[in-house]
């Protein structure tokens, strides 16, 4: 059963064999990969390209005994000795700059390709999407996306996760920027979050969440409620509201995520810092039954997402059939 059934959009596209999208994996090597790649071909949901070496490729399908042929059910890409400088340089840079703790540094600066392979084939229009992340830092995949993808150098790049339990939707965003969110970037990623709602059959409500975190609370209120209004101008049909306390804009959402309030709960959380939505997630399905599907990557017009390592095959399934679809059909919901 896939984790968003209750969601008519995303289940209808699973099995639609007309709205195929060319899907790339980066880390094609990893068992959940192949398994998922597996039931995308069964359900016809994606078409799958991987990317790694094809003899290791075969091993581990022969190995972990998954009905999969390398070359016919799905393309394997193997890194290209082209850019093997610059990728190698911007590993070694990137590592430099931000100081990673690498224990095997020329080893990783060797291996760490597969996503910089992988955004070339998107950007090159020889997929429509990729999905990166099953291994590595979320650091590292975006550095390699950033540089490639042109749409992440002049949009607000953000993250959402999409909760579901029962018949409830709730989905966290946040943004991925150094420091606090300015009003035009908050509002940036609260329209970006509001088409995937749209697109997975909802109507989005907003809530821009107060960070009570740090010293200056009153001033970053304003910039919330600026954000709400820019998000009014952008997105006249959208409910947003800004600022919102956190424990207002969730506590309306039981263990089982059944709504304790009569009026309508908010379904998008968006916060001005990064790394606070994959934090509200983690308190809240380590107390209920919440499951999810991403994170998706905002700022890539649907065309990259990094997921996290501890991502299932199943919730691979779920992203591939989404993921690369054209959101502009949506914009009428949202704006």
């Amino acid at each position: 059963m896939p984790l968003l059934e209750p969601i008519a959009q995303l289940s209808h596209l699973r099995g639609t064999l007309r709205s195929r999208k060319r899907v790339i994996f980066a880390e094609g090597h990893d068992l959940r990969v192949l398994r998922a790649i597996q039931c995308i071909i069964e359900e016809q949901s994606a078409i799958p390209i991987v990317v790694g070496h094809e003899k290791d490729i075969h091993k581990r399908i022969a190995e972990a005994n998954i009905g999969l042929r390398a070359g016919h059910d799905l393309e394997v890409v193997e890194p290209s000795d082209e850019f093997e400088f610059s990728d190698q340089w911007l590993a070694y840079s990137s590592a430099q700059q931000w100081k990673w703790r690498i224990p095997n540094l020329p080893l990783f600066i060797r291996d760490s390709r597969n996503t910089a392979s992988a955004a070339r084939i998107v950007d090159g229009s020889r997929a429509d999407c990729l999905i990166c992340g099953t291994s590595g830092e979320f650091s590292w995949h975006f550095i390699q996306l950033k540089e490639i993808l042109a749409s992440l150098q002049r949009r607000t790049a953000g993250t959402l996760h999409v909760l579901s339990a029962g018949e409830r939707l709730l989905c966290l965003s946040d943004v991925v920027i150094e420091g606090v969110a300015n009003p035009s970037q908050l509002a940036e990623i609260a329209v970006a979050a509001a088409q995937y709602v749209s697109a997975i059959g909802a109507r989005p409500r907003i809530a821009l969440c107060l960070d009570r975190c740090g010293k200056d609370i009153w001033s970053r209120g304003d910039k919330l409620h600026a954000a709400a209004q820019i998000v009014k101008t952008m997105a006249a049909d959208v409910d947003v509201d800004g600022p919102v306390a956190l424990t207002d804009a969730i506590g309306a959402v039981g263990g089982s995520g059944r709504a304790q309030r009569t009026s309508t709960p908010y379904n998008v959380l968006v916060f001005s810092r990064t790394g606070i939505a994959a934090t509200v997630r983690d308190v809240l399905r380590s107390n209920s039954d919440w499951s999810e599907v991403g994170p998706f990557l905002l700022g890539t017009a649907n065309r990259a997402h990094i997921v996290t390592p501890e991502i299932s095959s199943e919730t691979l399934v779920d992203m591939a059939s989404f993921a690369g679809r054209c959101l502009d059909e949506f914009n009428s919901s949202v704006g």
